[in-house]
């Protein structure tokens, strides 16, 4: 029931019932019933504007349960937000090759050790080699699990894909715990982002759920969960006593505004409405082309030329039948006047007209098609008064639609590598699809977009740093880490001419 409102004046009361209805009651007892228009429209948008803006915030406190744990969904109420993030991706033209293009230039020419050093004002680095922690290194494989190179590698995969990185730690089990001991991290691997999840003892009820609270991360197929079944519960590494727990996973996660619990892209939201458009501009194209009307020519078929034939088709029949010898007239242009099976002549019927017009047809279809499976169709009519067919060209709009389809496909290509934030230069790609051949133009937007790569390499190799300084105090004693061998191309004037890179002349 609505909460009904008085307002009392000196004449009347007036009484709101709410949503723009209500009544007004004079001191005679006279009652008139009243409502504001637009009023109950104007409530109801306020009320799906809310809904709209508090929809994306609630997903992270629903919760599914998983062997006993809480577990915070990823995404809007369907826990497959790196899923979703995936899938609209391989679909598209651009996206795959823009985000492998992004990840080729975080990983540079590889990893590599480094001491960071001052140098006239300037933090520069200086290549190291240390032998102990390169055999570290090195050794991973034979502990089960991938190279470090390959380990590096995909979890800059999942970093531009969903900003999170999520690493295994192999302890020794012969370690000292809590307290460190030097060679206790064997190893690192990588885990899936599709497949980790955050989760946590406590249910959250009547509480805002934040990463703080996850002590646990939950590894299984999510597309396929089935109360728990082949899920694994791992403790989550405290930064603060790294070796508390004999079996650990970090869960990092870049953090985004308004979200307390997992990472979400930057680009996706504003992305996916022109992603999807754009992933289905071929569809469009091509269904067009396999459904549409696609007749080029308009034949005019003569009522003469139809009434001359049907004569002579009446005329060959009547002799066939009256004919007792067998010297028939089997066939006239393509239509059959003989029983082959029966040997017998047919009889006069309208249908042999049809097929007389559908055979003459096919000839001029068979000259006029090309190799497309819907080319060279025709639209034909009967003309009257005349006895040669006519053709004519049959009005289409196929350039237009085409036009306007690729016209709006180059506009949502633009608009996707600008939401990415890398210029179309360095990325191959300009408004109609040209290889970008100013460079001037990629040598400094590529100087601008490496510049911006600090943040993403020490995000990808938070973890692996971290178990150099565990594993080797010197490490942190000499300012050791492991990051990207990212270079900065040298401008051509600015080499000799025996180091630039020259097109081989043809030999004689």
């Amino acid at each position: 029931m609505k909460k009904e409102k008085t307002v009392g004046t000196a004449g009347a009361e007036t009484t709101f019932l709410g949503d723009g209805l209500g009544y007004t009651r004079s001191k005679k007892g006279d009652v008139v019933m009243f409502t504001i228009d637009g009023l109950s429209d104007d409530e109801q948008e306020r009320l799906d504007s809310y809904r709209r803006l508090y929809r994306p915030y609630t997903g992270e406190n629903v919760c599914v349960t998983v062997g006993g744990y809480h577990v915070p969904i990823w995404g809007e109420f369907h826990n497959l937000y790196p899923q979703e993030v995936d899938a609209l991706i391989r679909e598209n033209k651009l996206l795959p090759g823009i985000l492998r293009k992004q990840e080729d230039f975080l990983y540079g020419h590889g990893p590599y050790l480094y001491q960071e050093q001052i140098v006239d004002g300037k933090k520069i680095r200086v290549p190291v080699e240390d032998e102990q922690i390169q055999n570290w290194l090195d050794s991973w494989e034979k502990y089960g699990v991938d190279s470090y190179e390959d380990y590096l590698r995909q979890l800059i995969t999942d970093y531009y894909r969903v900003r999170t990185c999520v690493t295994q730690y192999h302890f020794a089990r012969g370690r000292v715990i809590p307290a460190m001991q030097r060679g206790s991290i064997l190893a690192l691997s990588y885990v899936g982002a599709d497949e980790a999840r955050l989760a946590m003892e406590e249910n959250p009820i009547h509480k805002r759920v934040k990463q703080s609270d996850c002590e646990y991360v939950a590894v299984g197929d999510w597309m396929l969960r089935t109360n728990g079944v082949n899920f694994e519960i791992y403790n989550r590494l405290d930064p603060a006593n790294p070796f508390k727990y004999p079996n650990a996973i970090a869960f990092n996660s870049s953090k985004s505004f308004g979200k307390w619990v997992y990472a979400y892209n930057e680009w996706f939201a504003g992305l996916r409405e022109w992603v999807k458009a754009s992933n289905l501009t071929p569809r469009y194209l091509n269904s067009y082309l396999k459904n549409a009307l696609n007749a080029h020519v308009h034949v005019k078929i003569p009522q003469a030329w139809i009434v001359t034939h049907t004569d002579i088709l009446k005329s060959m029949c009547a002799q066939n039948l009256g004919n007792k010898s067998e010297k028939w007239v089997y066939e006239y242009r393509g239509v059959k006047l003989v029983d082959p099976e029966k040997k017998q002549p047919y009889a006069f019927s309208q249908n042999m007209v049809d097929d007389l017009i559908a055979n003459e047809l096919e000839k001029i279809t068979n000259l006029l098609s090309g190799e497309g499976k819907n080319q060279g169709k025709l639209y034909a009519t009967t003309k009257v008064g005349q006895e040669g067919w006519e053709f004519v060209e049959f009005p289409s709009k196929f350039k237009d639609y085409f036009e306007s389809v690729i016209s709006y496909d180059k506009r949502a290509d633009q608009v996707t590598l600008a939401g990415i934030g890398i210029n179309s230069s360095i990325t191959n790609v300009e408004n109609d699809g040209v290889i970008s051949k100013s460079g001037a133009d990629v040598y400094y937007n590529y100087v601008v977009y490496l510049n911006a790569l600090s943040y993403p390499e020490k995000f990808v190799c938070k973890e692996i740093n971290r178990a150099i300084q565990l594993n080797f105090p010197h490490a942190v004693e000499q300012n050791i880490k492991l990051g990207f061998r990212i270079e900065v191309p040298v401008k051509q004037q600015e080499t000799t001419p025996s180091d630039r890179i020259t097109e081989k002349q043809p030999v004689g």
